[in-house]
């Protein structure tokens, strides 16, 4: 696969195809969508800043307005949670369009892809102990999806938590981003207690698959990941509902 990047403004892309036209066609893509992220907040400033979902009844919305809408409807927050993880979703489906088999489109951290073939999608969580350590392992079965992270450590993007990382899987990407800040707001406090009301958070949000919360040391999970798979090349079990077994499974590989 070959490997483009692009960057215009707060977009920071990295796009992986089978060719360079493919790979042209995502930045394409995403370009057209930001150019009309920036037309409709022109005439709806609050889509911009608004911490809260919100709606345009009787309005067409352009497709990247509308997935972002949606997004934040399904996890309670304001549209623009959803934005990087809008304009990757919708870069993949340009890439698809022009022909693209194999493609993985990141935007930030927060990734779309899809394929014939097994990705591995490795998590940066700060300073937590599996951060660069441990990736999901999605197969063809489990393609397309959005894999997109939340940290209230890491990044310049706003957060209300305290999560390392909060990782969210989803058929959209779009979806993945704002679930994953809507549950990172959620993770404070003591790890435990923290952890335990993001998942809780996570059972709330429609649409998604499976979320993963590196907090404090500790770990938890809900839903349906993909494996878990160590960098090192060991395979982690797939996790269950919190309190994992991944701890106990990294514990006795000490």
């Amino acid at each position: 696969m070959i490997s483009l990047t692009w960057s215009y403004r707060e977009t920071r892309l990295l796009v992986k195809a089978d060719t360079h036209e493919v790979a042209k066609a995502a930045v394409h893509a995403a370009f057209r969508a930001r150019r009309e992220i920036e037309r409709f907040m022109i005439t709806h400033p609050e889509f911009r800043y608004s911490l809260e979902p919100l709606s345009f009844p009787g309005e067409k919305l352009p497709r990247v307005v509308e997935l972002m809408v949606r997004a934040g409807e399904a996890a309670g927050v304001g549209p623009f949670a959803s934005v990087a993880g809008a304009i990757a979703q919708l870069a993949l489906e340009g890439a698809k369009e022009a022909g693209g088999t194999n493609v993985v489109v990141e935007n930030g951290g927060d990734i779309a892809l899809d394929g014939r073939r097994r990705f591995l999608v490795g998590i940066f969580a700060g300073d937590h102990p599996l951060s660069g350590r441990i990736a999901l392992a999605l197969g063809p079965g489990e393609l397309p999806a959005g894999v997109c992270t939340s940290s209230g450590r890491v990044g310049p993007s706003l957060s209300l938590g305290w999560a390392e990382a909060v990782t969210v899987v989803s058929d959209e990407a779009s979806l993945s981003d704002a679930a994953a800040t809507s549950i990172c707001n959620e993770v404070k406090g003591e790890a435990e207690e923290g952890i335990g009301k993001g998942l809780e958070k996570a059972k709330e949000i429609e649409g998604i698959r499976g979320c993963l919360i590196l907090y404090g040391g500790k770990v938890g999970a809900m839903g349906r990941l993909p494996p878990l798979q160590l960098l090192e090349g060991k395979r982690l079990p797939s996790p269950s509902p919190w309190p994992s077994p991944i701890e106990e499974w990294l514990e006795e590989q000490r």
